[in-house]
């Protein structure tokens, strides 16, 4: 099934493209044992001297651009999840990478829970399922919630919460997410319109004049929540991680110089912006960065990294009126500890034990290639390009299509061939720097021949998990061909063992070495969720299948495309999970909805064999107000749920009886 919208509307966290590098004439030793060609002495990213910096940027605006389309990207509602479990008592963000966090609007520590204000609207829970001859089934009259950040002491043993402080946002600015740990909460704000500077959009100036912050306060005292720091970034949020100490956050800015033309389609445009930009100063190019009210300059124009000409992937890649940020962060104070800036667009990041992945689309080649910078995580210094071909599609899943691991980076692009008869190829890469020069070495692939396919004719690719030196991908058409991949080899990537059942699965979670949770849809495009026995890599088997809304025309899970509306906490003999869906059918002239999260545990996970799926209850809300914004926390036998404004808490074990407790 193809799904396709504009990349205007398309969404994809982590976009990719590519196409091939030249090999030079020395080697480079691979994991694997083998040898390849060594790139050119020089990376495709060069820093510049006194000067060469604006030089550069005044270029690419006072020349003609090269001819740009508009990319269709495969944004239907993707999939994503992330964590092991927590190992505690306590569920937390559902991330990409175990090590690696991410920013969401909830937060929790097993003291401390922080949530930010949602941007829809206010959400009840309900005894009974509504129906539209309800009138309990219309929202409510409400007043405009204040714009605040709630910060919450939980009292586990009761199933209650105790609101400590409010904190107040500023004006024209929506709390994109937080990060918790010990007595600091940094809250992360974007004055867009819906936040994220996304994908590239053809005309930059929608992203002029946009600003990131991040907020640093001290909840040693929950009650009294006390700013510490105020880092103000001028640009468009792509994205941002915490690593060990640090914060890393990843920005795009487009100047806002009056009347300059992004990109010049005429010589006499060509012209106009270079003499536009003759009189600027170059202090202009370069986003304003302030902390607690004072500028400060972690960055200069001459050191961004721009593209060395000379360099094969250079060849009519078009110029971009942007400036991307990186500055490191301390999760302690606050404050940038270091800093890197390209002028070059970023769509997507990635970050590992070693390396930050940055991606981009090649709009010069009709997205049929991805472009993929690697910098060091400790010193954020360039390691070196390569170009692949295909994009990260499918949404929200594009994060789980890369992955680091040892040194080696992995990642799995989708290519249209243009051919109705055959639309897909995925391939799968592995790649690592070379020790001779700026640059990334093509490893192995795998997908790329008719004996190593991936997935039969016609078949999109849904979900994509790395674990260790594993990978999981599920395509589908109407049967859902679940593969194992076998990477320990990262020269040579094998296809172990090939699974067809009805569906497919937009997220996997390996639930052990032996067991893998998938959840997706059936051929009726019903959520389900379905439970995998991987413990023979040859020959993997379904051992436990539950649909989520049997009965029902239409249904959906959030979760499918935002991983963090799933909740997932491991434990010694189960595991419990939480999922949100919402259904909707006609039953005698009469149209139903419901929206509910349903709580599972999985069973016997010790024996892959033996383990299942099992139904544990639902919690019931009100029609229309399951998004991708609804959270679920565990914390031993109690359960809360964020919906929206409204915080509900009671037990596990009874989750019918939850109560509002926002108050």
């Amino acid at each position: 099934m193809i799904r396709l919208l504009p990349a205007l509307f398309a969404f994809c966290l982590v976009s990719a493209c590519g196409g091939g590098s030249d090999g030079g004439g020395t080697t480079v030793n691979a994991p694997g044992g083998t040898t390849q060609p060594a790139p050119d002495p020089t990376g495709l990213w060069i820093t510049s001297g006194p000067g060469e910096g604006f030089a550069a940027y005044r270029d690419k605006l006072s020349s003609v651009s090269p001819e740009r389309s508009l990319v269709a990207f495969d944004a239907a509602p993707s999939a994503a999840p992330s964590t092991e479990g927590t190992g505690g008592g306590f569920s937390t963000t559902y991330t990409v990478d175990d090590a690696v966090d991410e920013h969401d609007i909830v937060k929790y520590d097993g003291t401390v829970l922080a949530v930010a204000p949602s941007r829809s609207a206010c959400c009840f829970i309900l005894e009974d399922t509504p129906t539209a001859e309800s009138a309990d089934a219309l929202p409510p009259e409400t007043e405009p919630q204040a714009s605040t950040l709630r910060i919450f002491t939980t009292d586990p043993a009761s199933g209650t919460a105790e609101l400590q402080a409010a904190i107040q946002l500023p004006e024209e600015m929506t709390a994109e997410g937080m990060y918790l740990e010990g007595d600091r909460l940094h809250s992360l704000l974007s004055s867009g319109w819906w936040g994220v500077f996304g994908p590239r959009h053809i005309e930059p100036g929608y992203w002029e004049s946009q600003q990131v912050e991040l907020h640093t306060h001290d909840i040693s005292d929950p009650s009294e929540p006390e700013r510490v720091n105020r880092l103000e970034v001028e640009g468009g949020l792509v994205s941002s991680r915490r690593a060990g100490d640090d914060i890393y956050l990843i920005t795009r800015h487009t100047p806002a110089i009056e009347g300059l033309i992004p990109y010049p389609a005429t010589e006499a445009e060509a012209l106009a912006n270079a003499d536009i930009l003759d009189a600027v100063d170059e202090n202009a190019i370069l986003p304003t960065i302030r902390l607690n009210g004072e500028s400060t300059t972690p960055l200069s124009l001459d050191d961004c990294y721009r593209q060395d000409p000379s360099h094969p992937l250079a060849t009519d890649m078009p110029g971009d009126p942007v400036v991307t940020t990186i500055l490191k962060i301390s999760a302690d104070s606050g404050e940038v500890t270091g800093a890197a800036c390209a002028l070059e667009s970023i769509d997507g990041i990635s970050i590992g034990e070693r390396y930050i992945a940055l991606t981009f689309v090649r709009w010069d080649l009709s997205s049929d290639a991805t472009l993929l910078h690697l910098l060091s995580l400790a010193e954020l210094a360039y390691v070196g390009s390569e170009s692949v071909s295909g994009a990260l599609y499918s949404g929200g899943n594009a994060d789980f299509r890369i992955s680091e691991f040892e040194g080696v980076v992995r990642l799995v692009t989708t290519r249209w061939t243009g051919d109705p008869d055959d639309a897909f190829e995925h391939v799968l890469y592995t790649l690592t720097p070379s020790d001779d020069a700026p640059e990334l070495v093509t490893l192995g692939t795998l997908g790329d021949t008719a004996d190593t396919r991936l997935g039969k004719i016609n078949e999109d690719l849904y979900g994509v998990r790395f674990k260790g030196n594993r990978a999981y991908l599920v395509t589908f058409e109407r049967i859902d061909p679940l593969y194992v991949l076998d990477l320990s080899d990262a020269a040579s990537p094998q296809i172990v063992s090939e699974l067809e059942v009805p569906g497919f699965s937009d997220l996997l979670h390996e639930v052990t070495p032996d067991l893998l949770l998938g959840l997706g849809s059936d051929t009726d495009l019903l959520p389900k969720l379905e439970l995998f026995d991987i413990s023979d890599l040859k020959e993997p088997a379904s051992r436990s299948y539950i649909p989520l809304a049997p009965g029902w025309d239409w249904a959906y899970s959030p979760a499918q495309y935002n991983r963090y509306a799933l909740t997932y906490l491991a434990g010694e003999e189960r595991d419990r999970l939480t999922v949100p869906y919402s259904a909707q059918r006609w039953t005698d002239e009469r149209y139903e909805q419901i929206d509910r999260i349903a709580l599972f545990e999985i069973a016997n996970k010790s024996d892959a064999s033996l383990a299942a799926i099992e139904p544990v209850g639902e919690i019931t809300l009100l029609p229309g107000t399951v998004s991708g914004e609804t959270r679920v926390v565990l914390d031993g036998g109690a359960l809360y749920v964020i919906a929206h404004t409204d915080l509900l808490g009671g037990f596990w074990s009874n989750p019918e009886a939850m109560r509002s407790i926002s108050d």
